[in-house]
C-alpha cells in the first residue's frame, strides 16, 4: 500500500490553494461591483443628458430642472473620479491575489510532483518484487520438475 511521506503537507497547501482562490474571487467580485456602478454611472449620466438635450430643443423650458440636472451631471463626475480611484485599489488587489493564487499552485504542484515520483519509485520496487518472487517460483518449478523427470 502506497503511502505518501510528504501528505500532509500535500494536504496543507491544497487548502491554502482554496483560500488563495476564495481571496482571489473575492476580489474578483468587489472588481466587478465597481465596474458595475461606473456603468451605472455612465448610463444616468446619459439618461440626464439626454433630458437636457430634450428640455432644450422643447419650447417647454424649465430652468430649475436645468439646473437639478446640471448639478447632478457634475456629481456623477465626482462619483465617477471616485469609482475610478476604487476600481485602481481594486485592481491592485485582484493582480496581487492572483499572484499569491499563482505561488500557491506553484507550491502544491511541486509536492505533487514530489509524489508522483515517489509513487514511480514505489511501482517500481513492487514490480521488482514481483518479478524476484516470480523467478523464484519459476526456479522452483524448474527444479521440481527437473527433480521429479529424475526419479
Amino acid at each position: 500500500m502506497f503511502r505518501f511521506s510528504l501528505q500532509v503537507a500535500l494536504d496543507v497547501r491544497e487548502r491554502q490553494e482554496k483560500v488563495k482562490m476564495k481571496e482571489l474571487a473575492e476580489a474578483l467580485s468587489v472588481r466587478q461591483e465597481i465596474v458595475n456602478d461606473i456603468d451605472t454611472i455612465h448610463e444616468n449620466t446619459r439618461n440626464a443628458d439626454r433630458s437636457l438635450d430634450n428640455m432644450k430643443r422643447s419650447q417647454f423650458f424649465d430652468l430649475e430642472q436645468m439646473r437639478f440636472l446640471s448639478r447632478f451631471k457634475s456629481r456623477m463626475k465626482v462619483v465617477l473620479a471616485h469609482c475610478h480611484e476604487r476600481l485602481e485599489k481594486a485592481e491592485a488587489v485582484v493582480e496581487e491575489r492572483q499572484q499569491a493564487l499563482i505561488q500557491a499552485s506553484k507550491a502544491r504542484k511541486t509536492i505533487e510532483i514530489l509524489k508522483e515520483k515517489e509513487l514511480k519509485r514505489f511501482k517500481e520496487k513492487i514490480t521488482r518484487i514481483e518479478r524476484k518472487s516470480m523467478d523464484e517460483i519459476a526456479g522452483n518449478l524448474f527444479i521440481r520438475s527437473k527433480n521429479l523427470g529424475h526419479t
